[in-house]
């Protein structure tokens, strides 16, 4: 049970007969365990220091266990303190030899990762790099399974901003549209596309991971961008297509929607524009005016990036308004 958190056979066999037969002196304890008494010596004066037990008073030294939920549950937040002081002993070291990137070599700028399970530590690294914003491209070959990123609620909860573009098949699948509008409740910024360029992941203006194969075995190999012309090129192709999406949000319980869709009036007023219909005979049959006719059209052109009404006609058509 205990070799798990770092405790040899030794020590784990001496906690589990103290606990199962209460305090013992050491060569009493020796004796239950079947180990010589430096042996057990050693394997006790690890366990008091983690936590585990500790002793009675001399001369007639006992030792005595320290109750299983308590000790790992303490031994536990000793781990996660350690481990949360590392952690900021890298992000400190990271950040002194940031200022190093304009001298650094090809090798150091640009990493190769392979292997599924390589690529998934790569993504989590990238995100725990994100001390401001994460910008992520989702596209197909997904994951499997397609579930909710821990990681991504975990950062977002430390005020780190997601923002995300999906491809459109993103949404064809249930399960994973479930976890994309579960990523959104959480306060991720969404858009959608039809077709996406690539798969990409950028923290910040830090590192990025981008796949080297837009194939079936995508996940298996991918690199990873330190700050460079590349990493920039990338950050400016992501909010290039961010420009072009349309923003999702969730409705109901787990459904998403895309802003795409426009009012049946808005629908009706370009079918009578397209028609061949003027501005004032257009609002007459709406019962508007033509300022108002206007204005909407205008409202329009801008959601679509058209420049001119025709350019509105064929961006209608191209979006299924029409």
């Amino acid at each position: 049970m205990l070799r798990t958190v770092g405790l040899s056979a030794a020590e784990e066999a001496t906690y589990l007969v103290l606990v199962r037969h209460g305090a013992a002196p050491v060569a009493q304890l020796a004796d239950r365990v079947g180990l010589t008494v430096p042996q057990v010596r050693r394997a006790v004066a690890t366990l008091e220091r983690e936590g585990f037990l500790h002793r009675t008073p001399p001369p007639q030294e006992r030792i005595v266990p320290v109750p299983p939920d308590l000790a790992v549950e303490q031994f536990v937040q000793r781990r996660y303190a350690e481990l949360d002081r590392t952690r900021e002993a890298a992000h400190r070291l990271a950040a002194e030899v940031s200022n190093r990137s304009a001298d650094r070599r090809t090798e150091e700028l640009i990493e190769i990762v392979s292997g599924r399970a390589a690529v998934g530590r790569a993504f989590h690294r990238v995100q725990r790099t994100a001390r401001e914003e994460m910008r992520v491209l989702v596209a197909p070959p997904y994951a499997v399974p397609k579930e909710v990123n821990p990681t991504q609620l975990d950062r977002e909860a430390a005020g780190v901003t997601y923002r995300a573009v999906y491809d459109a098949t993103a949404l064809a699948d249930v399960e994973f549209a479930a976890s994309v509008a579960t990523h959104i409740r959480s306060g991720e910024q969404a858009r959608i596309v039809d077709t996406l360029p690539t798969k990409l992941a950028v923290a910040d203006r830090e590192l990025a991971l981008l796949p080297l194969a837009w194939t079936s075995s995508a996940h298996d190999t991918a690199l990873l961008v330190h700050p460079c012309g590349l990493l920039d090129a990338l950050v400016a192709l992501f909010e290039t297509v961010w420009a072009q999406g349309t923003p999702l949000s969730v409705t109901g319980v787990a459904g998403l929607t895309s802003a795409e869709a426009i009012s049946a009036e808005d629908q009706h007023l370009l079918s009578l524009l397209v028609a061949g219909l003027t501005d004032e005979a257009a609002g007459s049959r709406l019962g508007i005016s033509r300022r108002t006719v206007v204005r909407r059209v205008q409202g329009l052109m801008e959601r679509t990036g058209s420049r001119s009404r025709l350019q509105l006609g064929w961006q209608a058509r191209e979006r299924g308004w029409l």
